[in-house]
């Protein structure tokens, strides 16, 4: 993807070019419910983890469109079009958010603090992780530590038909996209709308250059956050501070402890 266009792309673009991704997610969760159908467990998989993370990046297109061309300018355009932690976490955020796509800043804002820690504790990085590792692993022949050959027919019916179910949450919610009225709100976003554009640049920017599915997590936390503050004035919750603090202390734990011995990605504990 040419990051320099997108920057400089006018609205109208990005508006296409999000409703193109929410179409297409849609195309894969399709092809990979005929590949299911015909016995294609692995590949099956692998495209509707596809399908979930163009859902992702349907929504960072969206927030593109929705953000001021000078903010758009020194947007980190790249982690939030081509990290694919973070387009997972995104697809799997609209497939469980309780509210229409158009709404989610609006309701973010408005959501008590309990009722939001536990939204967003059920977004796991975890699911996210072994759904990208299992989307590697429908394609991919590899060998794992202690000589064992991984092939993509370990991945089983029913690893398919659970990340099927999270790719049809994600794609029917990054279809609202492609309802007209939502076109008109993302061309002439409401003021939550703008706010989360921007905290979702600064959440990014705070990130680095990290690219762990715990960083996504936490980019989107701290988005959620900033979103709340922007808005309303409303401080971070307790939860969800503690929530960034349990992920800030996993990557650290991950970072300085001895390499664990690699899980097998073919099954799901």
């Amino acid at each position: 993807m040419d990051l320099g266009s997108v920057r400089a792309a006018p609205t109208p673009v990005l508006l296409r070019g999000t409703i193109a991704a929410a179409r297409n997610a849609q195309g894969l969760l399709c092809d990979a419910h005929v590949l299911a159908e015909v016995g294609s467990a692995a590949r099956a998989y692998s495209l509707a983890a596809l399908a979930v993370e163009e859902a992702g990046k349907a929504v960072s297109l969206s927030v593109l469109t929705m953000m001021p061309e000078a903010l758009r300018a020194r947007a980190p355009v790249g982690r939030m079009l081509e990290w694919h932690q973070l387009k997972q976490g995104q697809g799997l955020f609209i497939a469980t958010v309780p509210c229409r796509v158009p709404d989610i800043a609006r309701t973010l804002v408005a959501m008590p603090a309990g009722e939001l820690a536990r939204f967003l504790t059920a977004l796991n990085a975890s699911s996210a992780d072994e759904a990208d590792r299992l989307k590697r692993r429908g394609l991919y022949v590899d060998v794992g530590r202690g000589g064992r050959i991984r092939e993509p027919s370990e991945i089983t019916e029913a690893d398919v038909l659970s990340e099927l179910a999270r790719a049809g949450q994600a794609t029917s919610a990054a279809g609202q996209l492609l309802e007209p009225e939502t076109e008109a709100r993302l061309v002439n976003p409401p003021a939550e709308g703008v706010e989360l554009s921007r905290a979702m640049v600064s959440a990014l920017t705070e990130a680095g250059y990290s690219r762990t599915h715990e960083a996504a997590a936490d980019v989107l936390l701290n988005m959620v956050g900033k979103l709340r503050h922007r808005v309303a004035g409303t401080p971070v919750p307790s939860d969800l501070r503690s929530l960034r603090h349990q992920g800030n202390t996993a990557r650290v734990r991950d970072r300085d402890a001895p390499t664990p011995a690699e899980p097998w990605p073919g099954r799901i504990s």
